[in-house]
């Protein structure tokens, strides 16, 4: 039972640690050094962070940190700074933690704390800078301010209810497993929007885009010649089981309108049925631009990132001619 509490404080702190290690360091050692925090004998380790010095460096830290997490971009760059440091100081946390156990109980409790301190950084990170493409600066704020509190709080949980603070840390191991994808692609569009939105800054707008080997399988027969336009993008509504996901809307220059995507590791293609369409229409953003294309009661929704504008543009306007050369003329 002892073991399992002492992994538990472990698993609790490398939890908090890989959000806010200076937090928690400060919490920890201002509450060892105030009296506040009575360790137990065997995590007596961790009294050395109750050091005046100790309290010193992690309170400057800390407040460097409170600042630079506040501020958009600043706080992913930081991040990024700290993607070793936080998971390196969370694995002395543990080692410090258990002081001189049995040594098979020691490595356990390195790796988890790393471990676990390297998911919740990475989340935090991953988190942030998808905040970072929103136009405001609030959500950077909010989410700081509740990561700080659950630094102090977390430490505290993990010293005084230290199963509890495993069962939680060991959740969130689980949760993260489970949306680690769905981040990923969340990660992945962001770094796409935010490459798009400096490109078009620096006015160097792309021509054009070339199709992956892996998609040309889902071409249909006779794509390829001089009047396609392949545009890349991101899949919105009505872009069935792509929706989030990168990918390719291609319009042949004698076929039709095609989404190419990919779904569990293979290329899938969604057909566009371009005579049903009576709407095209394109709305620009600040990090994407949206193609609408809308048949009857049902609308495709496709994002593309700014240096694509231009070509967004000629794709919109091909669309919308072969809808108009579709249409059925009255008798």
């Amino acid at each position: 039972m002892q073991a399992i509490q002492l992994l538990g404080t472990v698993m609790g702190l490398g939890f908090v640690s890989g959000i806010n290690l200076y937090a928690t360091v400060l919490a920890v050692g201002l509450g060892i050094n105030l009296g506040l925090i009575r360790l137990a004998p065997e995590m007596g380790g961790l009294a050395v962070l109750g050091h005046p010095l100790v309290i010193v460096v992690a309170g400057l830290m800390y407040a460097v940190e409170f600042f630079a997490d506040k501020i958009p971009w600043v706080d992913s760059m930081w991040d990024a700074i700290h993607t070793f440091i936080r998971p390196l100081g969370a694995a002395w946390i543990g080692a410090a933690a258990l002081g001189h156990v049995d040594p098979a109980l020691d490595v356990a409790a390195v790796l988890l704390a790393g471990g676990v301190a390297f998911t919740a950084h990475a989340t935090k990170a991953g988190v942030r800078l998808i905040a970072n493409t929103s136009p405001e600066p609030f959500s950077n704020i909010a989410l700081s301010l509740a990561e700080d509190v659950l630094a102090v709080g977390g430490a505290w949980t993990a010293l005084r209810y230290p199963t509890a603070a495993g069962v939680i840390a060991a959740a969130f191991l689980v949760v993260f497993v489970l949306v680690a994808p769905r981040l990923v692609r969340l990660l992945r569009v962001s770094v796409m929007a935010v490459s798009g939105l400096v490109r078009s800054w620096l006015g160097r707008e792309r021509e054009a885009d070339d199709l992956p080997d892996a998609y040309q399988e889902e071409l249909p027969v006779g794509f390829g010649g001089p009047g396609d336009v392949i545009v890349r993008g991101v899949a919105g509504r009505g872009v069935s089981a792509q929706r989030g996901r990168p990918g390719y809307l291609c319009l042949a220059g004698e076929g039709g309108l095609y989404w190419l995507g990919r779904r569990r590791f293979r290329a899938r293609r969604h057909a566009i049925d371009l005579g049903a369409l009576h709407e095209v229409g394109v709305r620009r953003g600040i990090l994407f631009d949206e193609l609408v294309l809308r048949s009857g009661a049902r609308t495709v929704r496709i994002r593309f990132t700014l240096d694509r504008r231009r070509m967004l543009e000629t794709l919109a306007s091909r669309i919308e001619g072969r809808c108009v050369a579709a249409a059925p003329t009255a008798a």
